[in-house]
Parts: structure tokens; sequence; C-alpha cells
């Protein structure tokens, strides 16, 4: 019964410390280390902005009958189209990304981009 004890103990320390690593892991990108970055380490962080701006849009709306934009809820797209979006945006509005280049604004860029790709008409 002691080993069993000690067994649960030992695991429950293991994945909280192997918890604490994870997380401390992840980072926001900045619009720096996102404009630099090649390999996709922050397509999920990108997938978590767009259903936080999907979320926020229906919220608003349903709150306060607001648009924030109008994406058909039909469209999913992948990683390499939101990139496209948040690039096309960070390069439309060169002078202010690069005065905020060491922020995390690429939630800000994906938020315009949205706004411009799928306007409310």
């Amino acid at each position: 019964m002691a080993i069993n004890k000690i067994s649960f103990s030992l695991l429950i320390i293991f994945l909280l410390a192997f918890s604490h690593v994870s997380h401390s892991d992840i980072k926001t990108p900045t619009i720096k280390e996102y404009m630099s970055d090649d390999s996709g380490l922050y397509d999920s962080y990108i997938y978590g902005l767009e259903s936080g701006l999907e979320w926020a849009s229906e919220y608003y709306y349903r709150k306060h009958e607001i648009e924030l934009y109008c994406k058909p809820g039909n469209i999913e797209l992948p990683a390499s189209e939101l990139r496209k979006i948040i690039n096309k945006t960070i390069s439309s509005k060169p002078g202010f990304f690069d005065e905020y280049e060491n922020e995390p604004l690429v939630g800000l860029a994906l938020r315009n981009g949205f706004i411009e790709t799928f306007p409310c008409r």
C-alpha cells in the first residue's frame, strides 16, 4: 500500500513538473518573432487567435448587434491562409508594425485582416 502511495506521489510530481515546463516554453510571439518563423512554430497560436476572434465576433453580435467581420461559417482556413492574411495586414501598415515589432500584436494583425478580407456589407 505504501508503494502505491509513493508511486502515485511520484506520478503527480512528474506530471506537475512536465506541465510546468511545457507551459513555460509557450510564448506569445512578437511581430518580429512571427515574421522570422518559417517552420510553422506559431500555427497553433494562430488557430487559437482565429478561434478567439470568432468567439468575440459572435459575442459582440449577440450582445451589441455589432459584426466585427463577416467570415462565412462554412469557411475553414488552413494556417497558410491565416498567415497570408496576417502578412498582408503587416505589409499594408509597415510603419506601425515596424515601430511595434517587439510587441505581441499578431492577433491585432489577424483581426484587421479579417475585417478587410471579410467585410460586412
